[in-house]
């Protein structure tokens, strides 16, 4: 996997399950990829419906730094939905539903057990799935006139943006993505360069 920029952030490409068992007891982690709290949370519903002869069905989801969340599902308190998300933030994933189903063996773990093998379950599964870089864009519509143009197209490419759509007509309308950590640069340079001869509105 690439290097990441500032802006980029890692997702898992498909989804996948893998199954440890400890003291006869199985842990069978879900790995889906789920970009919004409500896909999430639908993913996790499906999942507790297919496994619903499980002893427990622990999850816990990380859309961004702001929005996450993490159930024990009935067991003690603190010992599998921490060490899910815990195994999630280790591997630095944003956009992600894990669920780890339990099939009780007949030996209790204790509570050291416990967090130990829902949190090795879930960094074993995570191990194995395929990941892809996404990047937080911020998306411009700038107007201009036609002998603008280039100088536009250079500063898009000096900040890593990309234009998605264009309409020519009397004059030049253009929707951009940059990376959003530098769209406000890449606003100042263009008005400064064009002595704010260009509309730019955030679309």
């Amino acid at each position: 996997m690439p290097s990441l920029k500032p802006d980029d952030y890692l997702v898992p490409r498909e989804q996948n399950q893998a199954e440890i068992k400890v003291k006869g007891s199985r842990f069978l982690c879900t790995v889906i990829p789920c970009p919004s709290r409500e896909e999430a949370e639908a993913a996790y519903a499906t999942i507790k419906k297919k496994y619903y002869d499980a002893t427990h069905n622990c999850f816990a989801w990380r859309i961004n730094d702001a929005e996450w969340r993490y159930s024990d599902d009935g067991e003690p308190s603190g010992t599998a939905g921490k060490p899910i998300l815990q195994a999630i933030h280790g591997k630095g994933l944003n956009e992600v539903l894990c669920v780890v189903t339990r099939y009780f063996g007949g030996t209790k773990l204790g509570t050291g057990g416990l967090i130990r093998a829902y949190g090795e379950s879930t960094a074993h599964a995570l191990e194995e799935t395929p990941l892809k870089i996404k990047t937080h864009w911020a998306f411009l519509k700038v107007g201009f006139e036609y002998h603008f143009e280039n100088l536009i197209r250079r500063a898009l490419a000096d900040f890593g943006g990309k234009i998605t759509d264009s309409e020519y007509s009397e004059s030049v309308i253009m929707d951009l993505a940059l990376p959003q950590s530098v769209a406000d640069q890449f606003k100042i340079k263009i008005l400064e360069e064009t002595n704010s001869s260009i509309r730019i509105t955030d679309s």
